[in-house]
Parts: structure tokens; sequence; C-alpha cells
């Protein structure tokens, strides 16, 4: 099991609201930008990278998904996921690397070493979550006055197939605010961590490659032919409000209340919706008149989230909702995005699915498991940008994939 959570959970971090500020806000996406943006973050760091994320998975099958697993020191050495290069030049140059990821009780076989390994012994410093029952948090913080927040894991197949979204918001006090907001939480989590251990030693000649400390070449794959590529990355200068917040603590209220102040129309591009209660407020809104989008995933990883979707959208489908399934350009795509926009005006962007687990309920308390009242939490990050121009980049997004979709029917 990856639930390691090891005391009850009190929520106690609100929203913060940031009210007409100077900010610049890059929007990138999968497939095509997320690896040169992902480096280009890294590459910049002076100081510090803070890191949250779910798992790390080469991209040449070095990492343990069950059992034992690894690969050669030489061949790790040759990792080419490029964030695995970027952080080593980076750990190499004098940044400071902390990572919060999840324990899946995988170990590294005898022999051999993992990238997680590798790192570890270059200086990074890894550390195991257990806040709640799972870190599902993509968010990396530069320096400490910039974050980047979004849909994408550290996965071969989330960078180079799936459709994901993420902002990283740069330059001012107000970025600045954001990224304090964020270790705000992440110092909340450090501290209850626990540490990531080797399972080996190695021999002074493979220390003597995994400790080189020479300039690591870091190559960035194109991603693949598809009928919408998003432009490239630039930041856009806007003045506006933002307000970013944390699950579980306040999450599920503050998302009831984003979906409730919507007037006139609301643009949802989602991997997938599991919440009733989330797919209720749907069928609520779109019968008060508010003109509904909803663009979803073709595919959906697992059987119980796929029969929890499924369920939700055929409630929709009967109650009239009208559901796109977004073009799936290879079997193993996922449209695997959050975003939502509300009346032309503004763009949410979450880490978490629309799921009981991303936003389960009002603040209070979450127990252990097998402890009354247990539930599955996640930890996960939401931001919501009123301004026209980022709303206009995540439109175009959503216009395409829509136009290049299919009808959702449940037959």
């Amino acid at each position: 099991s990856y639930d390691h959570q090891s005391k009850t959970y009190v929520s106690s971090f609100k929203p913060l609201t940031l009210s007409g500020v100077d900010i610049n806000v890059t929007p990138y996406f999968s497939p095509d930008h997320s690896a040169e943006m992902l480096v280009k973050i890294i590459d910049g760091a002076k100081k510090t990278l803070d890191i949250y994320t779910p798992g790390f998975s080469s991209w040449q099958g070095c990492s343990p998904y069950s059992g034992c697993g690894g690969c050669n020191v030489s061949v790790v050495a040759a990792e080419p996921f490029p964030v695995f290069p970027a952080l080593l030049n980076a750990v190499h140059r004098g940044v400071a690397v902390r990572i919060i990821t999840n324990d899946y009780n995988v170990h590294t076989c005898e022999g051999v070493i993992t990238p997680l390994d590798y790192l570890k012994l270059n200086g990074v410093d890894i550390r195991y979550y257990t806040s709640t029952t799972f870190m599902h948090s993509k968010v990396l913080v530069r320096d400490g006055v910039e974050v980047s927040i979004g849909s994408v894991n550290w996965t071969k197949n989330s960078i180079l197939n799936d459709r994901e979204a993420a902002m990283f918001f740069t330059g001012t006090n107000a970025a600045a605010d954001l990224a304090k907001y964020v270790l705000s939480v992440y110092e909340q989590d450090w501290a209850q961590t626990y540490n990531y251990t080797l399972d080996h030693t190695y021999s002074p000649q493979d220390m003597a490659i995994i400790t080189n400390t020479s300039l690591q070449p870091v190559n960035v794959p194109q991603g693949p032919d598809r009928p919408y590529i998003t432009p490239e990355p630039s930041a856009i200068s806007v003045n506006t409000d933002v307000e970013i917040w944390t699950s579980p603590d306040y999450a599920y209220t503050t998302i009831m209340e984003d979906i409730d102040s919507a007037e006139t129309s609301f643009a949802l591009y989602i991997y997938q919706v599991t919440d009733k209660r989330l797919c209720e407020k749907l069928i609520n809104v779109t019968q008060a008149g508010l003109n509904l989008t909803l663009l979803v995933s073709y595919r959906i990883y697992g059987t119980t989230d796929y029969e929890l979707a499924k369920s939700c959208y055929e409630t929709l489908y009967q109650n009239g909702v009208v559901i796109r399934s977004a073009y799936a350009f290879t079997y193993s795509f996922y449209n695997h995005q959050k975003f939502w926009i509300a009346d032309g005006k503004r763009v949410t962007l979450a880490t978490g699915n629309w799921s009981p687990s991303d936003y389960p309920g009002p603040p209070g308390s979450y127990p252990v498991f097998g402890q009354e009242g247990w539930q599955s939490v996640n930890r996960d990050f939401t931001v919501r940008v009123a301004n026209k121009d980022v709303v206009d980049v995540f439109d175009k997004v959503l216009t395409m994939d829509y136009l290049n979709g299919t009808y959702w029917k449940p037959y």
C-alpha cells in the first residue's frame, strides 16, 4: 500500500487570495512542451528546488513498480528522462533539491540502482509523504519565489503522450506569495516525512560514475504528431486576481463556491469526474441555466475509477448534459489535465481530479486508516487566475481538443 499516513490530519490551510496583483503566468501543456518547461524551470534554479511529485519513473524501465527493480549503474547514468540529468546538474552547481514523494513499498534489486537511488547519492534530499493517504501534487517551487503547478506526472506517458496542463508563476511579489503559500504546506508535510533509504551500497568504481560532477547532457524530445499542438510557452504579464488553495483543507468548499459563482458559462476539461456531489452540482447548475461545456478523457486508468466516472456521465447524459470525449491519438493516451473556465473570465487549474479523495469535504479531521471516519485523502493544489489573456490560452486548448473529440454516449 502507498498509504503511510501517520496521524490524524487537521485542516489548517485557508485559501490565499491576491487581488489586483502583477504576475507573470506561463501556461504549458503536454504532450507538447512539458519536458522543455520542466528542464527550464530546473535549469533556472540558483538556490533551491522544492518538489512534490507522486512518483519518479524511469524512461527506460529502471524504476520498480512492484517487488524490486533497477538497472546497471552505467545504464541509469544515461537515463533519458530529461528531468533526471537536469536535477543532477542543479545539485552539482550547488542547488539544494528536496523531493516529497510516495512510498509504494518497492525496493532496488541487488547489484543495480534506480534513478531515485542515484539522485539520493548525489545529495538530493528525498522523503516519503505521510500527512494524508496519498501525495497527488505536481508542484515545483524554485528559489522560494516562483512556482509551477499542474497535472504533469514525472512519467514518460504524462510528458510525451497525455494531455496535461500547468502554469508557472514568476517574476513578481505575487508569484513569491504563491510560492510561500505552497512552501508553508510543504514544510508542514516535510516535518512529517521519513527518509528515502538506500537498499544497497556500491563499489568505488560504481560510485565514481554515480558521483561524477561533469555537466550532464539534457536531451528534450519532441512531442508526437497530433491534431492540435499548443503554442510555445511564453510568460504572460498581467494584473489580475489570483487564488490558491490546497486539498484537503478548504478545497471542497472553495471549489463549490467557485462553481456557484459562475453566472453564464462553465467549461470543464477534466480527466475524470468520480465524485457524486460534483456530478450532481453540474446537473444543478445546468438546470439553473448555466451553459456547460464538458470534455473528458477518452480513457481512464483503473476499473474502479472508470466505472465511477461512467456512472456520473450516464447520470449527466440522462439529464441532458452534452459530453465530449477528447481525441486519443495513441492507445496509451489519457486526457489527464484538470482545468475549468467560468464565464470566459477566469481559469482554475488543479493537480487533482474531481474525485472524493481530491476534494473530500468541508474543513475537518482525517484520521489514519483503520480508525473511525477514515477516508482516502490526497494532498493537492488548485489555483485560479482571473485574466482574459491567460483564459484565452486554456480556452484554445479546450476548444481544439473539443473539436477533435467525439460525443460521449452510454453505449
